[in-house]
Formats: C-alpha cells, sequence, structure tokens
C-alpha cells in the first residue's frame, strides 16, 4: 500500500504554487531575484576585492626565501624546535615571517618557507640559527629578488 501510494506521488508531478508555502517562505520569483542580485552583486564584488587586495599586501605572492635541508622522519621534533628559533629570531628583527615548512612523502626532502621585503636581510637575520642546527647547517638556499634568483649552501 505505502510503495503504491509513494511510487503514485513520484510519476505525478506537482506544479508548485504560491498556495503550497506560508506568505514569508514562498520561493523568490525571477522578476523579484534579478534586481536583488544585480544589488548585491557589486557589494560582493567590492568587498571581496578589499580583502583580497589586503592579503596582497600584507605577504609578497612568493616566498622571498626558502631552505631546503635532507631529514629523516625521526627527526621531527628537532626540525619543530628549529622552526619556533626561526620564527623567533625573524619577528625580533621585523624582517618578515615563516612561512609553511614542506615535507616530502619519502621523508627525505624538507622546505623551509620565509617571507619579506628583503632576501638579504632575511637571510642575514636566519643564518646564524640555520648554521647552529645539525639538520640546516649544510642546506641549500635560495633567495628571490623579484624574478632573479639565487641559491648556494649553507658552509
Amino acid at each position: 500500500m505505502i510503495a503504491a501510494l509513494l511510487r503514485h506521488t513520484a510519476e505525478t508531478p506537482t506544479p508548485m504554487n504560491d498556495s503550497m508555502f506560508p506568505k514569508r517562505y514562498r520561493p523568490m520569483t525571477k522578476k523579484k531575484a534579478i534586481p536583488a542580485f544585480l544589488l548585491i552583486a557589486p557589494l560582493l564584488v567590492l568587498f571581496s576585492g578589499n580583502a583580497a587586495a589586503s592579503e596582497q599586501a600584507a605577504r609578497p605572492p612568493g616566498p622571498a626565501m626558502m631552505v631546503h635541508f635532507d631529514y629523516y622522519p625521526n627527526e621531527r621534533p628537532e626540525i619543530h624546535a628549529l622552526e619556533h628559533r626561526l620564527a623567533n629570531a625573524i619577528r625580533r628583527a621585523d624582517a618578515g615571517e615563516l612561512g609553511e615548512t614542506e615535507y616530502h612523502i619519502d621523508g627525505n626532502d624538507g622546505y623551509l618557507y620565509m617571507y619579506g621585503p628583503d632576501p638579504d636581510r632575511l637571510y642575514r637575520v636566519t643564518s646564524p640559527v640555520l648554521k647552529s642546527s645539525r639538520i640546516t647547517s649544510h642546506s641549500e638556499v635560495t633567495k628571490w629578488h623579484g624574478s632573479r634568483k639565487e641559491t648556494f649552501v649553507i658552509h
């Protein structure tokens, strides 16, 4: 009985009309929806554009410096301690910020990304920390100066 009733209601479409909904829950008609969209759309563009512009101004489009290092998975606690030391040094010098750390799945390669307006200053601030760490003491550093990049090994 229930299956027959469900089948009957599924097969016979019912037209949607205003009497199906209470007045305050009636769906918006196309005539009302288009002007509402035209009023709201410019506001969305205006506010989302300002948020994106302020986010871009806060951080350059790419990293200013990258440190490529080799590691073993059991060295993760040492890497986290290194991240804290680097972040503190960068913050104290007001040279930029430490970004994300990337670990490759194979467990051998890691990358520290740093952001700031001056890659040379960022390196001067972080080099004592990088040289003192066993993990990064012989790492490869890449500094970006706009479209030009400079890569060298820490000694």
